[in-house]
């Protein structure tokens, strides 16, 4: 074929509209394969979603078929009409689909689309299931060709009476009706629409008062669409898939009123030639013979198919941008790379695979089978490529996951060393596969080794360091006496981001020789680790990529191991903490008990032998003032002596022999029993051996030390400036599996305490710390006159 002939309108319309039409078909069915392979299969949407695609697509593969097969050979008559009969499907059933899909996602956000779904349904299957009852009837009278001659040149089948209850004209009408109403159907009720009018109005009268009056005039548009999209909900509020339905509407909208064109174009366009054949009394005149369609219906059938291409266009855009139809987050931002790369790849292969046809007569039924295998391949690519990244995501979950502080607190260096080398062996076995590898720390004080399939008797022979030009190096003895070779500083001069390995070759005592790689860990401090890294498993080369992640994954469990080292120096100090207070209390006791009650004793003694002696002589002065000093000294031994009783045994004491929830009873009772005017106590005994029960004794300590701070506040502050201030004190405990204890009062709060006393406010500030570091929390509640509540919380975790 010439260009003159492939520039004819004829085979020029017919080859932009088979270009449009394979456009169509990629993009549907990159998306219905998209929409499977990254959906939630257990949502029903998803699957009706990819449905609709796939008939969409099934439609327009039927569509490229029938606009180039030639209309004047008797012989594809048949075929023809099949392909004809079988558009009907798809045709039918996507809107209907469309409308679903709509009403569905309208129900989410507005309960009230919810009750009217099943009657909207309903509807829609009546009018396209009488739609294709019709087609069916009549489907010896609307066979391909004598479609194209009644829509062409307005002559109907023959036999066909004219009437205007004729299915000539009844199916165009009511396949205008049906495929309006599933297009806005979601999105036009009689309601919403009195409300876009009404507002309109009002919008339209405030502006002409504002006019009148010289001010600025409100936005019609604002007032527009905010009585259009009704929603009782705050976009502040919505979640998946709810915020992701809200965000797609607006382009949704914009394809639904581009689909009700489109379908008022094309259903207008078949009744002015059903009308021009009722309206007109002269004969019919002759029909020239197709061989083609005609030039009018190309250009009609390319306009078309223009439009649904903008339609596909933004429908896929919702899909990809907002993860419509999918029911999952999605990577958005690759993804809306991909569908634009196969925007640009379909329009390309769509114009090449036309141009082919018109120039070569190619059969076309073998491009678009391999078009569609290329797309669904393509499609499966991209969805291969992003399950390997979350697949390289989950694998490296553990290195990115936020270390917990609250099992260093609790747990043995055992259990330490064991969790550090299962993060480990993940390394060296999910993340770069390889056979074997071992990091040898060397700085802080958890010095030691971490072995993955390391083998025993492995010595150094020689090491070459390519592009470094430090030759070879030669050395016997163990393998860590490799890390001499590591210079103890980062060398300057290299490439931000690039990381620093040197290839030995070791030998092992069988007298195989085993290649591997010296990865050096460096900090603040210099070297303090270095990762010896074996052949991979596939037996392939360690990429740039890879040595990165070696190095980050190597130095987040040397951030983890400080964690660590952190935490149990914390644990120690709180440990030591206690150790003293327990020594304080029974050193204060030793004292009063062993000197100074004794000393004092024997002082009265000899006051009283003194005193004998002096009434005997007769001083009378002598006498007085030694009664006096006895009198002094005898309530000084009495003051002491209650001092000493009322100094009851440390916290520790208390826990150990009668627990953690008996231990607070027995503060508030014997240490703060007059300083509040009542105390209810809101604690079951069952809870109480509850908490008993699952309270490791340091985290026990810390709550009592806690509550202790708590209540010594609420003594102090709560009655603010006004000492005869009634004080009520409420204490909970609850333990199901999470661990509670609420100290609350009824006194003025800390913004009235703070004005009437003083404090630091550091006590319960050091406590919410210390629980913190053991996984729990500390968190104060407190408004002037209302009070302040205290709120300790421990999670069922942090209690293992």
């Amino acid at each position: 074929m010439t260009l003159e002939t492939l520039l004819a309108p004829v085979i020029l319309w017919r080859t932009l509209t088979l270009a449009v039409s394979i456009f169509n078909l990629v993009t549907f069915l990159w998306l219905a394969s998209t929409v499977w392979l990254n959906g939630d299969h257990r949502a029903r949407i998803t699957l009706w979603g990819v449905v609709g695609l796939a008939l969409s697509a099934l439609f327009f593969f039927l569509h490229a078929l029938l606009i180039t097969l030639p209309l004047d050979q008797p012989a594809l008559r048949p075929r023809l009409n099949l392909l004809w009969q079988a558009v009907w499907f798809p045709a039918l059933w996507v809107p209907y689909i469309w409308f679903a899909i709509g009403l569905h996602y309208a129900s989410l956000i507005n309960a009230g689309w919810r009750r009217r779904i099943p009657g909207l349904l309903a509807l829609g299957a009546v009018l396209g299931m009488t739609l294709l009852f019709l087609l069916l009837l009549n489907r010896q009278t609307f066979t391909f060709a004598e479609t194209l001659q009644l829509l062409a040149y307005s002559t109907p089948p023959p036999g066909a009476g004219r009437a205007w209850i004729s299915p000539l004209f009844l199916l165009p009408l009511l396949f205008l009706v049906y495929v309006g109403f599933c297009a806005i159907g979601p999105w036009f009720t009689s309601s919403r629409i009195q409300q876009v009018v009404v507002a309109g109005w009002r919008a339209l009268e405030a502006s002409l008062r504002a006019r009148s009056a010289g001010k600025s005039r409100p936005s019609l548009r604002r007032a527009l669409l905010e009585a259009f999209w009704d929603d009782p909900t705050e976009v502040e509020l919505l979640e998946e898939p709810q915020l992701s339905w809200h965000l797609a509407r607006p382009a949704l909208l914009l394809a639904a009123l581009l689909m009700v064109a489109l379908t008022i174009g094309l259903g207008l366009a078949g009744l002015w030639s059903m009308l021009r054949w009722l309206g007109g009394g002269t004969p019919l005149r002759a029909v020239p013979p197709l061989h083609a369609i005609p030039p009018t219906l190309l250009l009609l059938d390319l306009v078309a198919n223009l439009v649904v291409a903008l339609i596909i266009l933004v429908i896929g855009y919702s899909i990809v941008r907002h993860g419509i139809l999918i029911e999952r987050p999605l990577p958005r931002r690759g993804f809306f790379e991909q569908w634009r790369g196969i925007v640009i790849v379909a329009a390309a292969v769509a114009l090449f695979i036309a141009l082919l046809v018109s120039l070569t007569h190619a059969n076309l039924d073998e491009l678009l089978g391999m078009t569609c295998l290329a797309t669904v391949a393509y499609a499966l690519f991209t969805w291969s490529s992003y399950r390997s990244h979350d697949r390289y995501i989950a694998l490296l979950g553990r290195f990115l996951r936020s270390t917990s502080l609250r099992r260093w607190l609790n747990t043995s260096a055992e259990r330490s060393e064991r969790e550090l080398q299962d993060l480990f062996f993940s390394l060296c076995q999910s993340v770069l596969a390889v056979r074997c590898a071992q990091l040898v720390i060397l700085a802080g004080p958890m010095r030691r080794t971490f072995r993955y399939r390391w083998p025993a008797g492995a010595y150094f022979n020689g090491t070459e360091l390519p592009g470094r030009g430090e030759g070879l190096a030669s050395a016997g003895g163990e393998t860590e006496a490799l890390t001499t070779l590591v210079p103890r500083r980062p060398p300057g001069g290299r490439g931000a981001g690039t990381p620093l390995a040197y290839r030995l070759r070791l030998r092992l005592a069988s007298g195989e020789p085993l290649i591997c790689w010296v990865m050096p860990l460096y900090d603040e401090r210099g070297l303090v680790a270095t990762l010896f890294l074996g052949p991979r498993e596939d037996g392939g080369t360690f990429t740039k990529e890879d040595m990165n992640l070696a190095q980050a994954c190597g130095q987040r469990i040397l951030d983890t191991i400080g964690d660590h080292e952190a935490m149990q120096a914390v644990s120690a100090l709180l440990r030591r903490r206690i150790v003293d207070v327990k020594l304080l209390g029974a050193q204060q006791r030793r004292i009063l008990h062993d000197e100074i009650l004794p000393q004092m004793h024997l002082a009265l003694l000899h006051l009283e032998t003194v005193r004998a002696v002096t009434d005997q002589e007769g001083q009378e002065s002598a006498r007085k003032a030694l009664e006096e000093a006895v009198r002094l000294v005898s309530e000084s031994h009495r003051q002491l002596a209650a001092l000493m009783r009322a100094t009851t045994p440390g916290a520790p004491y208390r826990l150990e022999r009668e627990g953690l929830v008996q231990a607070i009873r027995t503060m508030l009772e014997q240490d703060f029993h007059d300083a509040f005017d009542e105390v209810c106590w809101q604690v079951d005994e069952e809870t109480a051996a509850r908490i008993d029960e699952v309270t490791p004794p340091a985290i026990a300590e810390l709550i009592f030390a806690a509550v202790q701070e708590a209540l010594r506040n609420a003594a102090r502050h709560a009655r603010g400036s006004d000492v005869h201030r009634r004080l009520r004190l409420t204490l909970q405990a609850r333990c199901g599996p999470d661990l509670e204890v609420i100290v609350a009062d009824d006194g003025v709060g800390i913004a009235a305490a703070d004005a009437a006393t003083s404090g630091t406010g550091g006590g319960l500030l050091t406590h919410s710390a210390l629980l913190a570091i053991a996984g729990g929390s500390l968190t104060i509640k407190s408004a002037p006159g209302e009070g302040v509540t205290v709120r300790i919380f421990l999670p069922a975790q942090a209690l293992l």
